[in-house]
């Protein structure tokens, strides 16, 4: 397997001495606030003539995968939350515009045009885009855990690998979203050792998509219970794999429900070559210096950070309670949650009741929009590949005002 794709190997032939001399200068340059006693920049092409007019900030260019500042306190959060197993240094961590675009970009340095990705499914429907688009990629799905038991079955990786195979489809990369999207479930310790086997077997890059990683509470609900997420960097994953095949996305968007912020972060410890070509194309997925000085700002309050963590979780998990009560009141099938804002309803008894046959996903798309006409959206299972019809992705984490307004009107919808 090669450590990074053909066209991210092609990228790094390109020679740029500008860009050469930027990335060796870019965070000497002086700042009055950050920097003081930097290097006085007489060599970027900008204007600072009337920059405070404009600005009472710094907007000039910064380091387009985030600075040494931002990086170093980036380091020191994935430590304290992510517990790494390897210690992680701020040169690991490249920071995107989203999740989504860290996806991208990480598939466009990895595979090359005609390769495959697999993907367990049920699955976020958007991967479609995040893996294909630009890239040449595909995927192949694999209904590799069941709805409500999360047991990775390993032999039926393996299947669906052989029968790909014999398609003349070329794996190349395996993605696990955990926690999962749109179960709202984490895979096991053991579960995550069994993706690392099967990526190693076949020389297949592992990526970990954690972007819900700080959104479990099932513990909370449970004090017997052990938090249920397990990062793929808390475990010694050299001994399963290369390690220049592990590969970890997270981003800002749900953890620190800051969507319009559009910053995601790539993780990789161990592939040299990948990261260069991470650094040679981080320019066309440009950190904002105010992005850059917000987030600085951000991660450097450390208790604040562990206090709204903690303090959403428990959040998370008194919403989640009183939902679950709702369904159980009302006679809804739900598969439990354990971590994120939403877990999936299971509406197939009720359709089957109405209908006196078994559920379709014609059925699930007239239900999907009757729902809508009646003033309630739920994300239909179809949208997530589900491997049967009948189920939606129910998001909890609103004002319980607001959340009961709505699962009233689904109710409705429903004929309860």
């Amino acid at each position: 397997m090669r450590s990074i794709s053909t066209r991210a190997a092609k990228s790094l032939a390109v020679e740029c001495p500008l860009n050469k001399a930027l990335m060796e200068v870019i965070d000497k340059l002086q700042h009055p606030e950050f920097n003081p006693q930097g290097a006085l920049n007489l060599g970027l092409a900008h204007n600072d003539l009337l920059h405070e007019k404009i600005f009472e900030k710094d907007v000039n260019y910064g380091a387009p995968q985030g600075s040494g500042r931002l990086l170093n306190l980036l380091q020191a959060f994935f430590t304290r939350h992510f517990k790494p197993h390897y210690p992680l240094q701020s040169d690991h961590i490249f920071i995107q515009t989203g999740a989504g675009a860290s996806v991208n970009q990480l598939v466009m340095s990895i595979a090359d045009e005609g390769d495959y990705c697999m993907i367990p499914g049920p699955y976020y429907g958007a991967f479609d885009l995040d893996i294909s688009v630009h890239t040449g990629v595909s995927i192949v799905k694999v209904f590799s855990h069941g709805l409500l038991d999360m047991t990775v079955d390993g032999d039926e990786l393996e299947r669906v690998f052989q029968q790909a195979q014999s398609e003349g489809k070329r794996i190349t990369s395996i993605l696990v979203t955990n926690p999962d999207n749109p179960l709202g479930r984490c895979f096991s310790r053991q579960d995550l050792e069994t993706f690392l086997r099967f990526a190693a077997k076949h020389n297949l890059h592992l990526i970990s998509d954690e972007i819900y990683a700080l959104s479990s509470f099932s513990h909370l609900l449970d004090n017997s219970q052990q938090d249920p997420f397990h990062s793929i960097l808390s475990i010694d994953y050299q001994a399963f794999i290369d390690p220049s095949l592990v590969h970890v996305i997270y981003g800002m968007s749900k953890d620190f429900a800051v969507n319009g912020f559009r910053v995601g972060f790539i993780i990789n410890q161990f592939n040299e070559p990948l990261r260069l070509a991470l650094m040679r194309s981080a320019a066309f997925s440009y950190t904002s210096t105010i992005t850059d000085r917000l987030l600085c700002k951000f991660f450097a309050d450390k208790d604040w950070i562990d206090t709204y963590l903690q303090e959403n979780r428990q959040a998370l998990a008194n919403t989640y309670l009183k939902t679950t009560r709702f369904l159980k009141e009302h006679n809804i099938d739900f598969i439990p949650g354990e971590a994120g804002p939403f877990f999936m309803i299971d509406l197939r008894s009720i359709i089957r009741q109405k209908h006196n046959r078994e559920t379709t996903f014609n059925d699930e798309n007239q239900l999907w929009y009757k729902m809508i006409d009646c003033g309630v959206y739920l994300a239909p299972g179809f949208a997530f590949h589900t491997q049967y019809p009948g189920f939606f992705r129910l998001t909890f984490a609103l004002p319980w005002e607001t959340l009961e307004h709505g699962l009233n009107i689904m109710l409705k919808a429903l004929e309860i």
